[in-house]
Order: structure tokens, then sequence, then C-alpha cells
């Protein structure tokens, strides 16, 4: 097998090359190198990642990221994104999944993807690339010498000597102009990244700095990263360092800064902090911040609806909410009911002079509601039990209507007149008793050990269960009901045992498997891992009846969980094939 990497050890037929990196063989995280390939520019891609080298799904593997990798190596550029394994399978973990590249990256650690060793895949799926070699004119190969991390650290020690420096940056306090400090820089050093093009390096011989009172502690580090572009990040100064970067559009870093987050957001059981984080993001103008506030907020829907902070959201944040299919909550009336709360306090604090505005708003909030999903009992009970139905009674008849007809008219007929754009006819995530299965796990030293709960059955390292549901939400399937095995397997003997394929490179993995041959629905079911009982801190979708589960490791779920305690609840979400 060849292994062709800069800075590493090849085999081609009897010889051996050495090109090193740096003087020192120490690998940092998201280092890449070739494995696999007839010649030093192709070949499977693995990634480098705390003390271990492993593989790249191919899920989304593009052309982007091949350019990505190869240009990490000193190639000129890739050629080709390849996919299915093509240069054999690894072995080891497999370190990356979904990976989406821009293009501009200088590695593959820079790139977003689902984390470190979180995926869903075998390493009959391992990515590799083809690259374009750096060619002379003489027709030859060319290497390259790469020692520029040292060079990194040589640009650290220059900004703390502040040796010979020639610009100076002002920091000041807001409100406070008495409390300006200077601090000596280097014009060409700095004229050198494109991030530090905030400063007017061409026009000024200084520039003044206001950030907040509390930030400025960490000022120093976030001009040393203009020289660097390294940075450490602590919880305690992640929101400093994100507010400095979105301040002076140090894009590079907000984005970093932003993913730290996600360790924040779990920690405020009142929503109070979560809600005020997403108008910090709105006010930043940061997509990633704000769309990690939301996916958190939609997990958890049903305690942010239950508490104070739920009345006093904004109606785009409401409606953001709405709009999406990963909204936890037990069903869809529960959601109604907790619009029409909301709707109810703004009723009283509402502007009698806006009064059109305000029913503009309600309309657009009540049109994001998926009536379709509503038992026909409930809808029924709306028109007498709603205290809003009367202020809008044309769109909650509309709605109503064709909640009802979803129950009562044949997929057959249905596929003929349905509006695709819509999502009304494809479910949430609903955790209520018809349409999920929880039991709980205790963790200890990385390990999972099962509570029993409801009939599940343990199969050594495995344990496994039954239950049933509606084969679909529509009225028409009321009597139909389908049966469901769930097991979470700690091994691939496990696994194989139960009759899956999982060769996987790490576990947990859960399996859900229901026996259902009508090809007009589809089922794309959830797994979530709640944690103590507290929040929901991940959500995995089943590929081919198996779902990869993060493991104990806090950093690999969305939301990192602390607890030994996590409750496993599977959601089986059926919906017609429209949208095929």
């Amino acid at each position: 097998m060849a292994v062709w990497t800069l800075g590493a050890v090849w085999t081609l037929g009897a010889a051996v090359f050495l090109l090193t990196a740096s003087l020192s063989t120490a690998w940092t995280n998201g280092n890449v190198r070739l494995v696999g390939g007839q010649t030093p520019y192709e070949g499977r891609v693995e990634v480098y990642y705390s003390g271990e080298w492993g593989t790249v799904c191919d899920d989304s593997w593009d052309l982007a990221d091949a350019h990505v990798v190869c240009r990490s190596l000193g190639f000129l550029n890739g050629s080709e994104a390849v996919v299915g394994g093509k240069f054999g399978a690894g072995s080891g973990r497999i370190m990356l999944d979904d990976v989406s590249c821009q293009g501009t990256e200088s590695s593959l650690a820079q790139c977003r993807s689902k984390g470190w060793h979180v995926n869903d895949c075998k390493h009959e799926e391992d990515a590799g690339v083809k690259c374009q070699p750096k060619i002379t004119l003489d027709n030859t190969m060319t290497y390259t010498l790469d020692r520029s991390a040292e060079f990194s650290e040589v640009l650290g020690d220059l900004y703390e000597s502040q040796r010979d420096c020639d610009f100076n940056i002002i920091v000041v306090s807001t409100g406070e102009p008495e409390s300006a400090e200077p601090i000596c820089t280097h014009r060409l050093i700095l004229s050198l990244n494109a991030e530090a093009t905030f400063l007017n390096l061409t026009r000024l011989n200084n520039f003044t700095m206001e950030v907040v009172k509390e930030c400025r502690p960490f000022v120093t580090d976030f001009l040393k990263y203009l020289y660097t572009k390294q940075i450490d990040i602590t919880l305690s100064s992640a929101q400093c360092i994100h507010k400095l970067a979105s301040d002076y559009k140090v894009k590079a870093l907000q984005e970093y800064a932003g993913h730290l987050f996600s360790s924040l957001l779990p920690q405020d059981p009142s929503f109070e902090s979560q809600v005020s984080l997403y108008d910090y993001a709105l006010s930043t103008e940061d997509p990633l911040l704000k769309e990690t506030c939301l996916q958190y907020l939609a997990w958890n829907c049903e305690a942010l609806a239950n508490s104070s902070a739920w009345s006093r959201l904004g109606a785009e944040m409401l409606g953001a909410l709405l709009s999406r299919s990963d909204l936890v909550v037990p069903d869809e009336i529960f959601l109604l009911q907790a619009l029409e709360r909301w709707i109810l306090v703004k009723w009283e604090n509402a502007d009698s002079s806006n009064g059109s505005a305000n029913l503009q708003v309600e309309r657009e909030l009540l049109g994001g509601i998926r009536f379709p999903m509503i038992p026909p009992e409930q809808l029924y009970d709306i028109q007498f039990n709603s205290s809003v139905y009367l202020s809008q009674p044309a769109l909650y008849q509309a709605k109503i209507l064709q909640g009802l007809q979803f129950h009562t008219v044949s997929y057959q007929k249905l596929n003929l007149h349905i509006d695709r754009v819509t999502e009304d006819y494809s479910p949430r995530i609903y955790t209520s008793p018809t349409w999920s299965y929880t039991y709980t796990a205790i963790t200890n030293n990385y390990n999972y050990q099962y509570r029993k709960q409801y009939n599940n059955r343990h199969y050594g390292s495995s344990q496994s269960g039954s239950f049933q549901t509606p084969k679909h939400p529509s009225l028409l399937f009321q009597s139909q009901m389908l049966y469901w095995s769930v097991g979470i397997h700690m091994s691939r003997e496990s696994c194989r045992n139960r009759g899956y394929s999982c060769e996987y490179s790490s576990y947990p993995a859960a399996t859900l498997t229901g026996q259902s041959s009508d090809a007009s629905i589809r089922y794309d079911n959830k797994v979530l891992l709640i944690c103590n009982d507290a929040y929901v801190s991940h959500v995995q979708e089943f590929k081919n009846n198996v779902a990869l589960l993060p493991s104990n490791s806090t950093l690999l779920q969305s939301f990192p969980c602390l607890s030994t305690s996590s409750t496993f609840k599977f959601v089986v979400r059926p919906q017609y094939n429209f949208y095929n």
C-alpha cells in the first residue's frame, strides 16, 4: 500500500523517499495524507486528529473539498473528487462526514462537517482525491518544504515583543475616553492579512478600536490572531472574541467562535440567554450563530413553549421556528395552542393603531401550522376551543378543510393536486407516545448501560425492544398499525447478531426497523438524545435503518451533555412520497 503525503514516508517499488514538512515529526489536527494511489497525487484521503489517522466519508464530497486537500499537500489543485472507496477501504476511525468546503480553506479542519468522529458511514464510502501536480518547465514534479507553522510562532513572538513597531492601535472602552491604551503593531505584517483591512493601514498611522468594557481583556488575543492566524478561545471568552470578529468583519474567526456557542446554549433552562443570543446573532449578521440558536430552540421547543420566554419571542423568530421540520414537539395541536397563547399575549400589549398589521402577522404565523398533521377530532374541536379562531375565521376554515382533505382523500388523488412547495404535509419530530419510543442509558467510562423500560429486552452488549405506531397520520390508515424493532448496539458483532450490517469505526449504533411495503409512504425516522431529562442534545437520522450515535464524548454531540444519564427517544415520521 502506498501512502503519499508531504511530511511523511512513502514507498514506491523498492525505494523509500522521505520529505519533511518541518523539523519536528509531530502532526497537527487537520493534517492530511493520500493512501492507496498509484501516484503521489491521488489516493484515499486520511486526516489526522487527536493522535491518530482516519478516513473521510464521501457524503457531500465534491471538487471544492478536493481542492482544499490537494492545496494543503502542496499540489496545484484538485482534479477529481473520488467517492465510493475506489482507493480501497481504510481502517480505524472515520474522522469526518458531510464535509462542505468553500474551496478556499487551508485545511479540512476549517471546513464545515458533522464534527470529528461523527458519521453514519462505512469504510466502503471512504473519500479520495486526484490532484494536479505542480510541473516545472522541464516537466518534472516539484515537492514542497513547509515550515509555515514555525513562522506563525515567530510572528506571535514579534507581536508580543512590540519590537520595531510602526502602527499604533488605540484601544478604548465604550463611553470611557480616558481609558485609551495604545498597542504597538507592525504595519507590514498586518497588511499581509486580508482580514485586517479594517485597520485602513495605507491611509492612517493609527487606528482606534472602541470595545465594550467586558471585552477589553480579550483585545490582545484578537490582535495577535491577525499576526498568527491562531487563537485559543475559552467558553468565557467566546462571546467577546465573536463580537470583536463580528464588529471588524474577521469572518473566519467569527464563524469559528460561533461554533463554540453550542456549549453555552444548554446552560440556561429559562431560555432567556438563548433568545438574547439569537437577537445578538441577528445584530451581528452571523448566519451560522443564528442557525445554531434556532436549532437548539427547535429541538427543545416543548420546554421553550412552556417557559416565560415564549411570550417575549419576536414574530420573526417565531416564524423561523414554525417553518422548520426539525421542531421537536409532542404533536401539532400542542404547537397551535402555544402559538395561540403567544397571540393572546400580543393582543394584551398591542397598539390599536397597528390593528391591520397585527392581523397580518397573525395570518403569517398561523399559516406555519401544519393542519394536516392534526387528527380529525382535534381539527373539529378547534372552532369551539380556540380563542383566536374568531379573529381569523376564513384562515382557520381553509386550513381545517385542508387538514380534513388530507385525512379523507387517497394518496393517488392528493398527488394529482398537491402543492409540492408547501411543507404542510410533512411531519415535524413528534414525541407523543403515538409516534415515539423511549428508554434511558447510564454512561460509565464511555460505555452505555441501559435501564430497563417498557418492554425492552437485553441481548448481551445490545438492548432491543419493540413498539407500534400507525402506518401513516392519515385517518385512512387509522386501523393499520406498524410494528417497529428497536436496538442499540455497542459492537459490530452485536449488530450482526441482530441481522444488521454495522461496519463502523465507532459505536454505539441504533437500529429501527419496521415492515412496510407501501411505496406511497416513506419514513424519515430520527433518534433523539435527551440529556439528563433536561434538553435535547443531539438528533440523528437513520440511514438504511441504522443511526450512528455520538460517543459519550460531549464534544461530539450538537449540544454537549455533561450528564451520565441520557434518554434515547426513537421517533417515527411517515409521510407520503409527494416530494420524490
